[in-house]
C-alpha cells in the first residue's frame, strides 16, 4: 500500500517533538528565563511501495524562550518555540519528484510545573539545595496550527492541525547520576483541508528512559532510549497500515560556555522501526542563555 508524502511529514513532525532532553525537569531558580537557538537536521527513509523509498531531509531553525515562575510553592515555567523548517525530498526506485519547500512551522505552546520536590528556590536558595532522591513533574506542549501550509503540495512546513502533549516525568538523583522515566501521549485534531479530502491520525503514546552524569554547572553527557507506538494515519476514512512500534535511542552533551550560556549536542538514531513506518536519524545543536 501506497502512503502518502504528507503522511509522513505528520509521524516525522510527532515524533520530534515527542523527544524531551535529558535534565529538561532539573530545578531552576523561579526568576530565570531562558532563551535557546536549536538547529536540528532529520534524515528520513520511508517505504512508498514494494520498491519506491522516499528520502526526506528536514533542517529546522528554531527559537524558544520560557519564563520560570513559583505556583503553589512548586517550580512551573511557560514557553513559545517558534521553528522555521526548509524540506528537501527525492525518491528512489520512482519517476517522482521531490516537493522542496520552505517556511515558518508551527508555533509551540508550553507549560510545566513540578510535582514532587521541585520546589520554587531563589538562586541563593538554589546554591545550596539538595537534590538527592526521588522527584517528579509534567509538562503540556500544544502546537498551534499557523504554520506554512498548501493544500495540495506533498510536503509542508506546518501541518494545519492542533496536537497536544501531556507527558509526566520522574526522576531520581544521587550525585552526579540523575536517572529518569517520561511518558507521554500525542494528541492530534484532524486536517480538514487535506488534498479535498480529510486526514486524521490516531494517538501517539511515547515512554523514554533517560541515564545522565555530570554536573549541571559544567559538564554532563546523557544516553536515552525511547519508544514510540501507535499513531496511525487516516485518509478519507481509510487507514494507511503505518502503526508504529518503534525503537530510537540517543545520546547527548552538555557544557557550560560561561556562567550564563550552555550548548548541547544531541543525536538519535533507529533501533527497530515497525514495516511501513519511516526511518528517522536527527542531530540538533542548542545554545541556551539564562537572563
Amino acid at each position: 500500500m501506497r502512503i502518502p508524502v504528507l503522511a509522513f511529514s505528520f509521524l516525522l513532525l510527532s515524533a520530534s517533538a515527542a523527544a524531551t532532553d535529558p535534565r529538561s525537569y532539573t530545578v531552576n531558580a523561579d526568576d530565570v528565563a531562558r532563551t535557546s537557538v536549536r538547529y536540528r537536521v532529520q534524515e528520513t527513509e520511508a517505504p512508498r511501495g514494494p520498491k519506491e523509498i522516499e528520502h526526506r531531509t528536514r533542517q529546522s531553525y528554531s527559537i524558544r524562550h520560557v519564563q520560570y515562575f513559583g505556583l503553589a510553592g512548586q517550580l512551573a515555567y511557560a514557553g513559545l518555540s517558534v521553528p522555521y523548517h526548509r524540506i528537501e525530498q527525492d525518491f528512489s526506485n520512482s519517476r517522482r519528484k521531490g516537493d522542496d519547500q520552505d517556511g515558518l512551522g508551527d508555533p509551540m505552546l508550553a507549560f510545566g510545573m513540578g510535582l514532587y520536590r521541585t520546589p520554587a528556590l531563589s538562586r541563593e536558595a538554589l546554591r545550596s539545595y539538595n537534590d538527592d532522591g526521588l522527584s517528579s513533574g509534567c509538562q503540556l506542549h500544544i502546537s498551534v496550527p499557523l504554520g506554512s501550509y498548501q493544500e495540495m503540495r506533498a510536503s509542508n512546513p506546518g501541518a494545519n492541525r492542533w496536537m497536544v502533549i501531556p507527558e509526566c516525568q520522574l526522576g531520581w538523583n544521587q550525585g552526579n547520576w540523575l536517572f529518569e522515566g517520561l511518558a507521554s501521549v500525542n494528541w492530534f485534531s484532524d486536517n480538514d483541508e487535506y488534498r479535498g479530502t480529510t486526514f486524521s491520525q490516531e494517538n501517539q503514546y511515547n515512554l523514554k528512559l533517560i541515564g545522565s552524569y555530570g554536573s549541571q554547572r559544567s559538564m554532563y553527557g546523557g544516553l536515552t532510549l525511547e519508544y514510540h507506538n501507535g499513531g496511525e494515519t487516516i485518509r478519507a476514512g481509510r487507514a494507511d497500515d503505518n502503526k508504529l512500534d518503534n525503537w530510537v535511542g540517543g545520546a547527548m552533551v552538555y557544557f557550560k560556555i560561561d556562567g550564563l550560556t550552555n550548548v548541547k549536542l544531541i543525536g538519535e538514531v533507529p533501533l527497530k522501526t515497525a514495516k511501513g513506518a519511516p526511518e528517522t536519524s536527527e542531530f540538533s545543536v542548542v545554545l541556551s542563555h539564562n537572563w
